[in-house]
């Protein structure tokens, strides 16, 4: 075959909630090439579920097609956090449930009697995001005949490496994502994993990066690949991106990786006296180190607000004081998930003179954001450099609100909006590599003074009780 592209190549398949990627990218993290699909769940079955069949047949179609350009020679799986699919040898026994499924009505008292405390895993119940132990406490009671015929449950990436060729593993960072199956200050099983006697569905650990197996011969024929390529464990999504700050020597920045949500991650900030009412969770890293988050339903609400298609750029950021002018504030929260304030799930609405154009609009959505990240920063006691990857980072208006509200802290923005996909495709080879890479490039936000903003940010935190 007479490739163009004959530099070896790591394929990352970006499982987003609301987007399915495919990149192309070399082992410096550097992006090559990129295929986007929309995502969106099953309903036909007994639940919401991902669409597993669906997806993997975008991402045979193509690695097929990019194959014909480039030199593959690895593939790496990262999701979004709380998906998982209960497996035997041969594959799912049941749909792989959705975390946007509606739950039973008994769900919610049989879960508070065995489900863990947030002392104990960091992470809240949500009336948005179904944790994946109580899918399995769903699951397990309605469906027990497939229930008991389950070899192993996967999170989401793990399931993709196992399907494409590799050996079923457990990984840290999309165990401890959000899935009240995981202890993070004990490094253990939580505590309903040990009381259900669900341990033995957990196959051994194995880091993100590492190779986990090599394509299998069906899907080496199917795509055209190669069948030595290599397949690696991989990793929660947010916690790839983190990851890439990691592997370029800025793990000390703060870090907003946003998309659907957005996920603040500050290494700086102790576990210890978190605020479960402010969204506070604690990730765990691809290294196994517990981190300090924020987990908010961000990314959504900004698609409510701001309309289709949205306007982010200088028109939204000028049209922001206006809106302050008349006294227009959107209050939290307009989904069903409270976010960083206390019993407002569901309740979000706009106070004074609604916005008028798509140029408000967007201000509006913007003007959202940046007061919840503002708080989730606050929460997170972060004072070092803050840099915002994914979706937002092409918000020019959301960026800009943000450094004029934390004037003493450098606000930059990552010049790839594929942080997350970057971030999975350096774990290839990433215990070979001996310095920091220098594939990560920011643009820094120049800070402007901008008072009206400033006292507009005091009186919604007094508002929410902040």
């Amino acid at each position: 075959m007479n490739r163009i592209d004959t530099g070896e190549r790591v394929a990352v398949l970006d499982l987003g909630k609301t987007n399915i990627k495919v990149l192309v990218a070399d082992e410096n993290g550097a992006p090559v090439e990129v295929l986007s699909y929309p995502n969106a769940p099953d309903a036909s079955g007994p639940y919401l579920a991902i669409d597993l069949k669906r997806i993997e047949a975008l991402v045979i179609d193509a690695l097929a097609d990019l194959n014909k350009r480039h030199n593959i020679r690895a593939i790496v799986g990262t999701a979004h956090g709380c998906g998982g699919v209960l497996v035997d040898d041969h594959g799912p026994v049941l749909p792989a449930m959705d975390y946007e499924a509606t739950p039973p009505e008994w769900l919610a008292d049989a879960y508070s009697k065995v489900g863990p405390s947030y002392a104990e895993v960091f992470c809240s119940i949500s009336g948005g995001a179904m944790r994946p132990a109580q899918g399995l406490l769903w699951q397990e009671r309605e469906f027990p005949d497939a229930f008991s015929r389950a070899k192993h449950f996967l999170l989401t990436p793990q399931y993709f490496a196992f399907r494409f060729g590799g050996r079923p593993v457990t990984e840290i960072s999309s165990l401890a994502a959000q899935c009240h199956l995981w202890n993070p200050l004990k490094s253990e099983f939580s505590s309903i994993v040990k009381n259900k006697s669900w341990s033995h569905l957990f196959p051994a650990f194995a880091r993100a990066g590492d190779v986990v197996g090599h394509l299998s011969p069906e899907l080496a024929k199917r795509t055209g690949l190669a069948p030595d390529v290599e397949i690696l464990a991989g990793a929660h999504d947010s916690n790839a991106n983190f990851y890439r700050y990691k592997a370029a020597g800025l793990a000390d920045y703060t870090v907003l990786s946003t998309g659907t949500w957005m996920i603040g991650f500050n290494r700086g900030r102790p576990l210890e006296d978190f605020l479960e009412e402010r969204a506070m969770v604690a990730n765990v890293d691809v290294d196994g180190e517990p981190v300090a988050s924020t987990l908010t339903m961000t990314g959504r609400e900004y698609q409510i607000l701001a309309g289709d298609p949205p306007v982010s750029d200088d028109r939204a950021f000028n049209a922001v004081e206006g809106l302050i002018a008349r006294g227009t504030i959107p209050v939290p929260s307009f989904v069903e998930d409270p976010g960083p304030v206390p019993h407002s799930g569901g309740k979000g609405h706009i106070l004074g003179p609604p916005p008028e154009t798509a140029e408000e609009r967007g201000a509006l959505a913007s003007l959202y954001a940046a007061f919840v990240a503002d708080l989730c920063l606050d929460v997170l006691g972060s004072t070092t450099p803050i840099v915002i990857d994914g979706g937002f980072a092409t918000n020019a208006s959301f960026a800009k609100m943000l450094s004029c509200l934390r004037p003493s802290q450098d606000v930059y923005v990552s010049q790839s909006k594929d942080g997350t996909a970057l971030g999975a495709g350096l774990l290839w080879r990433r215990f070979e590599r001996k310095a920091p890479v220098d594939s990560v490039k920011l643009d820094r936000i120049e800070t402007k003074s901008h008072p009206a903003l400033i006292e507009a940010t005091k009186k919604w935190k007094a508002m929410i009780g902040a």
